[in-house]
C-alpha cells in the first residue's frame, strides 16, 4: 500500500477535534479516493465509478470493506480509518455526482449482452434502466473492466458479499457472455 495514498485522508481524520466544527466534508474524504475513482466519482482508470452509485450499496461495500467480508488489498487498508459517518457522507457524494458515459462499447457485443441479460433477468435486481436500487448497484455505465472482474469473481467464489443472491445467474456464465454482457450495461 502506497503511504502518499494514505495521506490526504490521514491528514483530515488525524487533525485535532478543534480544527473542524464538525467531521471532515465529503469533499475533504474525497480526496484521498480522487486518484482511483476520481474527484468527482468517476473513475479515470480501470476502477470502479462511484458516481450516481446508490448511496446504500456504497455505504454497504465500504462497510463491508472495513469488516473484511469483501476483500480487496487497497480498499482494506483505505476504509480502515473511515468512522460510520465518514461512510455516509462519502455514499451521499458520490450518489449526487453526475456518471459520465464509459468508451470503447462495442454495439454488436452490446447487441449481444443485451438479449442475454433479458434471459437471465438481470432487470428483476437490477431494475429495467440498470440504476440500481437501494443495496443493489448500479450497473448501467460502469466501467466495463470493472463489471468483467466483478462478474468473474461472483462466478468463481471469489466476491461473496452479496449473500449468495447472485450466485445461481452468474455461476454458469462463460467468460464470452461476461464480456457481451459488459459491453451492453457499460454502453446501458
Amino acid at each position: 500500500m502506497n503511504f502518499k495514498t494514505l495521506l490526504p485522508l490521514l491528514a483530515c481524520l488525524l487533525l485535532p477535534a478543534g480544527a473542524y466544527s464538525q467531521a471532515p466534508s465529503a469533499q475533504a474524504l474525497v480526496a484521498a479516493c480522487a486518484r482511483c475513482h476520481g474527484p468527482d466519482g468517476n473513475s479515470p482508470g480501470n476502477y470502479p465509478s462511484l458516481a450516481r452509485q446508490n448511496m446504500e450499496y456504497t455505504a454497504k461495500q465500504l462497510r463491508d470493506f472495513k469488516a473484511g467480508t469483501r476483500k480487496d488489498i487497497q480498499m482494506t487498508a483505505m476504509v480502515g480509518v473511515l468512522t460510520e459517518e465518514n461512510i455516509v457522507a462519502l455514499s451521499k457524494f458520490y450518489a449526487g455526482e453526475n456518471l459520465s458515459r464509459p468508451r470503447g462499447i462495442d454495439k454488436d457485443l452490446a447487441a449481444q449482452g443485451k438479449k442475454l441479460a433479458a434471459e437471465l433477468k438481470c432487470a428483476s435486481c437490477h431494475q429495467k434502466n440498470y440504476r440500481g436500487k437501494k443495496e443493489v448497484p448500479r450497473l448501467s455505465r460502469q466501467k466495463r473492466v470493472y463489471l468483467v472482474k466483478q462478474m468473474k469473481d461472483y462466478r468463481d467464489g471469489k466476491r461473496t458479499n452479496d449473500n449468495g443472491i447472485k450466485t445461481p445467474e452468474i455461476t454458469n456464465l462463460t467468460d464470452e457472455q461476461i464480456k457481451v454482457l459488459s459491453h451492453y450495461l457499460a454502453g446501458k
